[in-house]
């Protein structure tokens, strides 16, 4: 299903796989290789993007660091997890505060199946950077798919709570309003919110739109 991705800088894209559950698609919190919004903008390449929300005091990234970041950001886009991993690991071993390896990290974890590392780095992320919303969302979808609805819902929250504006979150909200808690007044709202929030209409969610306005009596 078509979604509206996190713009991120073109040169360091790489397009997350999208999350699939029973016919609604939930929004991924981020394109795969690039530092979250949020993160470090003295990484290579970064840029703010919409809905980021920062700091207000940035740590100041150490050139070895910002090279390194460059190399393992690389080696995502070509595969090269293992690499990926050790690059990344080098940074966040040396400076922990950073947000965005944090986050890369994660992806090579989940494209590896260690889901409990990928969890565990995300945490990371949002400890360095609490406004974080990829770091959140992604956190979002994990413990949904665990069916740990309520902590979900929290992290999503919380990136609202930072960035009003986050259109993911709500799409995501509402999928867990919908489809896993049955909070469908709640759900009509998110999903309506996310629409208001893109710069084109999802001719998809607006067909879950209309359903529950028929199933609400609205």
């Amino acid at each position: 299903m078509s979604k509206r991705f996190t713009e991120a800088v073109a040169a360091l894209t790489l397009v997350l796989s999208l999350q699939a559950c029973a016919g609604r698609v939930e929004a991924p919190a981020s394109t795969a290789a690039a530092p979250a919004p949020g993160a470090e903008t003295a990484l290579p390449a970064q840029a703010a993007t919409p809905g980021s929300a920062v700091p207000a005091t940035l740590p100041e990234v150490q050139p070895r660091n910002a090279a390194a970041f460059a190399r393992a950001t690389e080696a995502l886009r070509d595969g090269q997890l293992d690499t990926a991993e050790v690059l990344l690991l080098e940074v966040t071993s040396d400076q922990p505060e950073l947000a965005g390896p944090w986050i890369n990290l994660a992806e090579v974890y989940n494209r590896q199946g260690r889901a409990d590392e990928a969890e565990q780095a995300l945490l990371r992320a949002v400890q360095a950077n609490p406004a974080n919303c990829v770091a959140r969302n992604e956190l979002g979808v994990l413990l949904r798919k665990r069916g740990e609805f309520d902590a979900a819902e929290v992290h999503y929250r919380a990136c609202l709570d930072a960035v009003p504006d986050y259109g993911d979150a709500y799409l995501n909200l509402g999928i867990l309003y919908d489809l896993y808690l049955g909070r469908l007044e709640e759900a009509l709202a998110a999903y309506r919110r996310y629409q208001a929030l893109a710069a084109e209409p999802d001719r998809r969610v607006a067909g879950w739109v209309v359903d529950l306005e028929r199933r609400l009596g609205v």
